[in-house]
């Protein structure tokens, strides 16, 4: 084949390996997507758009709406997805419109874009808490699944030890991590 051929071939095949935000969470320049960068002038303009995820603490169905509250984590910048090593900064309710099954959203992570629609008052088992309260536009859910990789580290051990003489470190294997999809 051409030159010019592989060249556009190439460059699909990378860009298509790219993971962006779906559609409807995709961040605009005013959007804010961390929980800890909300001000007070935010909740009382009610004006400004957010994406924030996390995991799903507990959900309530209203006649509506679906009320969810969420232990808000870190949210990729580009793919929106939340983050599972990040430590959480603190909770919100997220207002969903339409009936979504509670038990369908139990221990499920989730990313949220919405407007930010002041303060509800709550409890954290004996704790006094205020929720930032999100009027959803859009949401997606995220599964949880186990990928596997080679740690390199391993391969290089392994490689080396056989170069100089024989087996000596231990055999390269699958290690398994979380993420979402």
């Amino acid at each position: 084949m051409k030159r010019s051929v592989w060249i556009p071939l190439m460059l699909s095949a990378l860009l298509s390996a790219c993971q962006l935000a779906p559609q409807g969470l995709d961040r605009s320049d005013n959007t804010l997507i961390s929980y800890n960068r909300l001000a007070q002038a935010d909740f009382d303009c009610r004006c400004q758009t957010v994406r924030l995820g996390g995991k799903v603490v507990r959900a309530d169905a209203l006649p509506h709406q679906t009320e969810v509250e969420v232990l808000s984590m870190a949210v990729d910048r580009f793919t929106a997805k939340p983050v599972l090593d990040s430590h959480s900064d603190g909770r919100f309710i997220a207002v969903l419109n339409g009936f979504v099954d509670p038990l369908s959203l139990q221990d499920q992570y989730i990313t949220v874009k919405g407007t930010l629609d002041g303060k509800r008052s709550g409890k954290i088992d004996h704790a006094n808490y205020a929720y930032p309260l999100i009027k959803a536009d859009n949401y997606r859910i995220w599964r949880q699944v186990m990928e596997y990789y080679y740690d390199e580290e391993a391969w290089f051990d392994y490689r080396d030890s056989y170069r100089y003489g024989g087996f000596w470190g231990p055999f390269p294997s699958w290690k398994p991590r979380a993420a979402l999809r």
